[in-house]
């Protein structure tokens, strides 16, 4: 029976039994973190054969202090950190443990350090072992670790003397946890479901099932989930929650998920199991790092290095962002480049480490996942992306969700994971900036996505004299064909993007479009007089060259035009729809064709099909212009080829 169950629980404070919380254990080895964890719960937390062989705890292990309270009792050995990262990412309050025989030792400053850069910000200190002391040196033992929490979040916080051997303080203990407990608020929940994973394990007759702490959001029976960063797809077949079953867990909960769909040995500790279609495995961090004031050494550019976070342990390469090394006790932006994916979002916490020897080095909060790689040239915009992001204040932080180097367009539900704001501060917001002209809709493929001003304006900033140049170029076009626009830029930026920033510069009037072409606003398309003359000359040869025109290179030999001068009044000519290409060396005057659908009209009337010969004899051409008229008006619906001759159509039919 747990040790909780026999305290007289009326006199406890009193806990919302809608809420469970989860409680960490920290402390240098061997200073009985185990032992207490049993005293208070009854439960021996080493549960394998190596710990009770070796007396120490070398993984995570787990008690309930009552229906709603979880202990996770985690390792001191320095080389068994990770272990300890795992178990304590996601506590609400620190168990802090400290021998009276031994006093503070190196493990206990490391595990401090950890659990300030995590952000823990509630926690009890406990002198055990008070029986293997004698008063003065309990005195000097709790004035070192007051010592030890100067400048923390603890400088007030309890410590308490205990013994389990003599059974002395539990009792006390017991009622300031309750006590410290009742006064920690509840956790913000990101309304996504997220449960990074730190056991796994086959139940017979079951399946598989995972274990872990639910950062947010809610999970019932029967729902899909995803297991990131693998990208499995599951189902819950059944949940638990301190040894019951529940038809749901959320935010705060130690929950036991059972999957169907997956193999045990496709899931292991690291992973987490997630809502579906949100999340995607993530090669590249950008955050903020607090380097230890006690680090050994400053963070280096490129240098590698052991990245925790939640239960996962992976390899990095550090890119600094602002200079060539963060020094101890100082922070700054950095870009995380991880040797394997995890699973991460914005404002989760983590611990970076030497790579070797195994020393914490600082920590810090995930600002953007997967983002574009850092390159110096585009310093100021990482830069003033992130100061929006790590903002709290929610219109400054909105605009860190937008990429201004890709300008990708985003779902309602990326925006909040970006920006980790409450769905309905978000949707009040966007329709704020919305109104204001900061941010835009656009309807893509029947689903509704954003963008910020910034990003169309970013866009159109290189549109614009892309612009400029083809008018200096082509000054008798009306503009630039928008499909050879978007073809300019379609490798940096999506295509929806460009449509819409093209649509945004003719919304504020920088730009102008007529039919499918976009021209810069003051720009008017005006032939040079030579040109302006040429233009008339052909127009003109083409119009009375009726049914019989010259060939391209008879045209251009006859005005003198080079091949280049040639195809540029010849695409004016065309765009404005007065000539037609019927094949590559011959064009016509478009106002020919409008006369010979009539004269194929009236013939029809009484032939049932014509020939060529009764063709040329019809229009007054030779073969040379007969053959390719009668295929150009066959792909047009005017004629239908039926082995040797032509019959009606469906234009004529």
């Amino acid at each position: 029976m747990p040790r909780s169950e026999s305290f007289p629980t009326d006199k406890l404070p009193r806990l919302d039994p809608q809420r469970q919380y989860v409680i960490g254990t920290a402390g240098h080895i061997d200073h009985g973190k185990t032992a207490l964890v049993k005293a208070l719960t009854g439960v021996d937390t080493d549960r394998l054969p190596e710990e009770k062989e070796r007396g120490i705890t070398i993984d995570i292990g787990f008690a309930h202090l009552s229906k709603n309270v979880t202990i996770i009792d985690v390792p001191g050995h320095e080389r068994l950190i990770k272990n300890m990262v795992a178990g304590v990412s996601t506590i609400d309050m620190v168990l802090f443990v400290v021998a009276a025989d031994d006093g503070v030792m190196p493990q206990s400053r490391e595990h401090l350090d950890i659990i300030n850069l995590l952000r823990i910000r509630h926690g009890l200190f406990v002198i055990t072992k008070t029986d293997l002391a004698d008063e003065d040196w309990l005195a000097l033992v709790e004035e070192d670790i007051r010592s030890l929490l100067q400048g923390t979040p603890f400088e007030s916080a309890p410590v308490l003397k205990t013994s389990t051997a003599a059974g002395q303080g539990i009792d006390e203990l017991h009622q300031e946890i309750f006590a410290l407990l009742s006064r920690i608020p509840p956790r913000q929940d990101q309304e996504i479901y997220r449960q990074p994973i730190d056991r796994v394990f086959s139940a017979k007759g079951f399946g598989t099932v995972i274990t872990g702490t639910v950062l947010g959001g809610r999970l019932k029976t029967g729902d899909a989930v995803e297991i990131q960063p693998a990208g499995l797809a599951a189902r819950v077949r059944g949940l638990q929650s301190h040894d019951s079953e529940v038809p749901e867990v959320q935010i705060g909960y130690r929950a036991a998920v059972n999957l169907a769909g997956v193999e045990m040995e496709q899931v292991h500790r690291g992973m987490a199991l997630t809502q579906p279609d949100l999340f995607r495995p993530v090669h590249i961090l950008n955050a903020r790092v607090n380097v230890l004031a006690g680090a050994a050494a400053p963070l280096k550019n490129n240098q590698r290095i052991r990245l925790h976070l939640h239960t996962a342990e992976v390899f990095a390469r550090v890119v600094l962002m602002e200079n060539k090394q963060i020094a101890p006790g100082q922070s700054g932006y950095v870009q995380l480049r991880l040797e394997e994916a995890v699973h991460a979002a914005y404002q989760d916490r983590f611990i970076i480490r030497q790579y070797s020897p195994q020393r914490t080095l600082g920590g810090g909060e995930v600002l953007q996942a997967n983002p574009a790689r850092f390159r110096a040239k585009f310093r100021e915009i990482f830069l003033t992306q992130l100061n929006r992001l790590a903002s709290d204040d929610p219109p400054a932080r909105l605009p860190g969700a937008f990429d201004l180097l890709k300008a990708t367009p985003l779902k309602l539900w990326e925006i909040k994971i970006a920006t980790g704001l409450p769905l309905s501060d978000l949707q009040r917001l966007l329709k704020e900036q919305i109104s204001a002209g900061q941010v835009f809709t656009e309807n893509i493929g029947g689903k509704t996505y954003y963008f910020s001003r910034e990003q169309l304006e970013m866009i159109l900033r290189q549109v614009e004299p892309l612009l400029s140049a083809y008018h200096s170029q082509f000054p008798g076009r009306g503009g630039m064909p928008e499909a050879e626009l978007i073809s300019k830029f379609e490798r940096r930026f999506p295509a929806e993007a460009i449509r819409r920033a093209v649509r945004f510069g003719e919304q504020v009037k920088r730009l102008k479009r007529e039919e499918q072409l976009w021209r810069m606003s003051d720009f008017t398309p005006q032939l040079s007089a030579r040109d302006s003359l040429a233009y008339a000359d052909l127009e003109k040869e083409y119009r009375e060259a009726g049914f019989s025109p010259p060939t391209v290179k008879e045209v251009m030999a006859k005005y003198n035009l080079s091949p280049a001068d040639f195809k540029e009044l010849i695409k004016l000519l065309r765009d404005e729809g007065k000539l037609v290409y019927v094949d590559p060396t011959l064009l016509f005057h478009s106002s020919v064709f409008p006369q010979l659908e009539r004269l194929l009209q009236e013939y029809f009337k009484t032939h049932d099909h014509i020939t060529v010969a009764e063709f040329k004899e019809l229009t007054g051409t030779t073969r040379k212009h007969s053959i390719p008229l009668l295929t150009y008006l066959d792909t047009r619906g005017v004629t239908e080829r039926d082995g040797d001759v032509r019959r009606p159509g469906y234009k004529l039919r």
